[in-house]
This record gives C-alpha cells, structure tokens and sequence, in this order.
C-alpha cells in the first residue's frame, strides 16, 4: 500500500506511523462513499493531520477499541451498517437489535444542548438491545477522569437512550485496558487516597473491566449476550444457595455457612469494591468467583477473609460458547 502511495510513513518525536494518502482516501471514496464519506470528506476533523503526541495517542486509543470490538464480534461498527443513533436529522426511537459501537466523533456529531463533553476520555458509546456502556479505553496508562465532563457525557448517553431508543435504562461505564495489571492497581489504590472516586462510586453504578485480548473481547461478547451471564450464573447458583433477603451485604450468592459470594468473572469495578469494603468493614468472610487469567489481579485484594474460587476459562468457553 505503501508502494502504490495508498499509505504514507510518517515520523515524528521518534514515533512512527501511516497516514492515508490522497489516493488512498480518493479510493475509499469511490469505493464505499456511504461508509466513509463522514470521515473523509469536508472539513472533517478526522480528515486533519494529527501530529502531536497526545493526539496520535488518542486516535490510536479509538482504533484499538474498534479493533477489540470487531474481534469480539459483538458489535457492529461501520457506519452505513448502524442506525443513526446521533444524527440529528434521525427520530427515533430505534430498536436495537444488534450491538451497534459509536465512536467519540460519531457521538459529536449530535446537537443536543448538553453535548459539552470536550476533554471527555470516552472513546465512544456500545449499545445492544438492552443496555448502553460509555467505552472507554486507558491502553497500558491509568484511568484519568474529569469527573465533571464525564458527568456531563453520562447525562448525554441517557438523553439519547430516552429520545432516541427502546429503552432508557441507566448508562453503565466499560473500562478497556492492556492488561490485568491495571485493575489490580486500581483496586490497591482503593484503599488510599489515590482512589478514583468517578470509577468506583461516583461516576457509573456499573463500571467494567476488560482487557483488550482474547479474555477481554469473550467477555465483551457475554455483556452483548445476557442470555450466557444467566445462563453462567445459573449454573454457579448450583453450588451455592439464593443470597437472603435484606441481607446487609450486596452479593449474588451465599454458601452452605451462610458467607456472601460476589460472582465477579465480570469485573464490575464499584461492586466488587462495595463488597469488599463492606467485608472489612464488617470483619466478615467472603467469597469471590473470578476466571483463572483474573485471580493474580485479584487475590491481593482478598486477604485472610475471601477466598477465591476460579473458573476454568477454557472449561467455561466450551460449555457456553463453543457454538457461537
């Protein structure tokens, strides 16, 4: 592509990249105009050179969450495949029927009055039949939020769900990240003062976790399909016993000596912070249900009152999705 002048090299504070050449966008254009027209043509943001550091890292961060979504499968994300969610000559509402990723431009391209999300680390919006998560993508950094912008995009998304789908359920927070490691870090940070407030309680009353991997995009898929999670919950219920009513503990489950058990193969970052504060706080025993490749990242945090009960990924991935 490069030789065909399609792609162009191009070096700068000793990063490296490709840029999209004239011939290349012309090419994109006469071949598929209704897909790629809106980035392309104008004066597109998109279509402006980037140069500078932290925005190169800013793009790469929204191509690697298509990237993420597209080898998931759970998620269409090419524009002329997706309802015009942001459009603000669409009406709705709309019914969703399959998982639909909005990026952060498509999302600016709305009108609405309280779209004031500029400095918002949100990489774009996922919605499915049933819910919609606020994406966003830390790579191999920390999350760093401004909880008031991202306040004000989360009003957003639960504006759009009320005018413009089937449903206004609250928007939930999905949190990507390189690795593991991240999250055991900001559960460390938890307990002190570095904690970040806008993750763990102030922001999103869900707020998930998943890495931009094979483990992360299964579990994407699962958060597209509720089905398997009720599926897979019921099938762990099965040893186990129905949390009690008015129990002073959020949980999912409980064991034969009456101790919460907090189902956590889907990282759900203020949950499973409210459980274990609570534990503490309380002196109390606990049990924690994670997939093998998460119980490094989690096993810090337990200490001497919870113990972790794993579920072998592999195992998990036959019985339930060996069929997709």
């Amino acid at each position: 592509m490069t030789h065909d002048k399609l792609l162009r090299i191009f070096s700068r504070h000793h990063l490296r990249g490709y840029r999209l050449g004239v011939r290349g966008k012309r090419l994109l254009l006469q071949q598929e105009p209704e897909r790629f027209a809106f980035y392309l043509s104008g004066c597109s943001d998109t279509n402006a050179i980037k140069s500078e550091i932290s925005r190169r890292i800013r793009l790469h961060r929204i191509a690697q969450t298509y990237v993420t979504m597209l080898n998931a499968g759970a998620a269409l994300i090419y524009r002329d495949e997706k309802l015009p969610i942001f459009s603000p000559a669409a009406s709705g509402p709309f019914c969703i029927e399959q998982p639909c990723f909005y990026d952060s431009h498509e999302i600016k391209e709305s009108e609405l009055e309280m779209l004031k999300i500029r400095g918002s680390r949100m990489a774009g919006a996922l919605f499915t039949s049933g819910r919609v998560f606020a994406v966003y993508n830390s790579m191999e950094f920390l999350p760093v939020f401004d909880p008031q912008v991202e306040m004000r995009a989360k009003v957003m998304l639960e504006q759009v769900c009320r005018t413009k789908v089937s449903f206004s359920l609250r928007t939930s927070g999905l949190l990507l990240s390189n690795n593991m490691d991240t999250l055991h870090t900001l559960l460390e940070q938890s307990r002190t003062r570095k904690r970040n407030h806008f993750l763990l309680n102030d922001g999103y009353e869900h707020f998930y976790f998943l890495t931009n991997d094979f483990y992360g995009e299964t579990l994407l898929r699962l958060l597209c399909r509720p089905e398997i999670i009720r599926q897979t919950d019921a099938a762990l219920l099965q040893e186990f016993q129905p949390p009690l009513p008015n129990s002073r503990l959020e949980c999912d489950a409980v064991d034969d000596s009456g101790s919460p058990v907090l189902f956590c193969y889907l990282p759900d970052i203020p949950r499973l912070y409210r459980f274990v504060s609570a534990l503490n706080l309380l002196n109390s025993t606990g049990i924690l249900v994670c997939f093998d490749f998460q119980a490094d990242a989690l096993r810090p945090l337990c200490g001497d009152n919870i113990e972790l009960q794993i579920i072998d990924f592999q195992e998990f991935k036959i019985r339930f999705l060996s069929f997709d």
